[in-house]
This record gives C-alpha cells, sequence and structure tokens, in this order.
C-alpha cells in the first residue's frame, strides 16, 4: 500500500475518531480543512483507494478497509505536490479544448462509468484527450511507468 495515500485515506477518519464518515464529510476534511488538494482530487482519491480495497462505500458512507489505528500522521505532513497523470491530462485538455475542469472531470466520470469502473480515472482521462486528438504520449509513457511500478510492489517476492 503506498504509503502517502494511506496516510491521506487514514487522517480524516483519525480526524473525527471514526472508522466510518460520510463521504462528503472525508472529502471537506482534506480538501477545505486541510486543504490537501481540490474536492474533485479528493474524489479522485476516494474512487482510487476503494479501487485499492482501502476503502469500502456504502450509500453516502465511506468506511475505512485497513486498521487506521496503525497509521502515523507524521506531524506537520503535506501530501507530495508533484502533479499527478490525473491532473496533467485534465491540464492538457483543457488547455487544447477550451472546455472547464468540471466539464472534462464529468465527461471522466460518465466514460469511467461506461466502463463500469474497470479503469482508473487517470487512464480514463488520457483516453478522452486521445479520442479528442490529442498528443497524449509522454503522459501514456509516465502512467504506465506507474503502473509497472505499483505492480512491483503489489507482486510477491
Amino acid at each position: 500500500m503506498d504509503r502517502e495515500k494511506e496516510i491521506l485515506v487514514a487522517t480524516p477518519f483519525k480526524k473525527r475518531g471514526k472508522k466510518s464518515l460520510k463521504i462528503s464529510d472525508f472529502i471537506f476534511a482534506l480538501s477545505l480543512d486541510l486543504k490537501w488538494g481540490s474536492p474533485e482530487k479528493v474524489r479522485a482519491l476516494l474512487r482510487e483507494a476503494e479501487a485499492e480495497g482501502m476503502v469500502k462505500m456504502d450509500g453516502e458512507i465511506v468506511s475505512a478497509a485497513f486498521d487506521i489505528d496503525a497509521v502515523d500522521v507524521p506531524l506537520g505532513f503535506k501530501p507530495s505536490t508533484e502533479e499527478a497523470i490525473l491532473d496533467q491530462g485534465i491540464r492538457l485538455i483543457t488547455s487544447q479544448t477550451g472546455m472547464s475542469r468540471k466539464e472534462v472531470i464529468a465527461l471522466a466520470n460518465d466514460k469511467q462509468d461506461s466502463l463500469k469502473k474497470l479503469v482508473e480515472m487517470d487512464a480514463v482521462v488520457l483516453l478522452l484527450a486521445r479520442e479528442m486528438g490529442l498528443d497524449v504520449h509522454d503522459l501514456a509513457a509516465k502512467a504506465y511507468e506507474n503502473l509497472l511500478a505499483r505492480a512491483r510492489v503489489v507482486q510477491p517476492s
């Protein structure tokens, strides 16, 4: 499990002292309270965490699916600021098409739903950009490297 993601996901639960929260409270805690990312970015984190089995979502409730008490949040922790592939892809589409970030995210959510949520959001955004005729070669190569790195961490030795 990615240590930074583990800290990000555990923090809202630890902050409120609960194992389950309303999704809106989870998003509020990270985006508005701690200012660790936009609400859209936190929603994407939540979707990733669900896909990786870190959380379970049932209606409007999100529950931790791992031992949040075992996660220590370092004093003064701030998430890394490297722009994620997802954000780079969204920025590529908005800069080349004139669409708003909100419009791109809505399109990506629809596309991901049509793919039965089997494809990660960063790949969905790159797919949308490619379908729009945009050059995603460099971003796709980075996304592939990230995927291979995650696969190496997951595979047993």
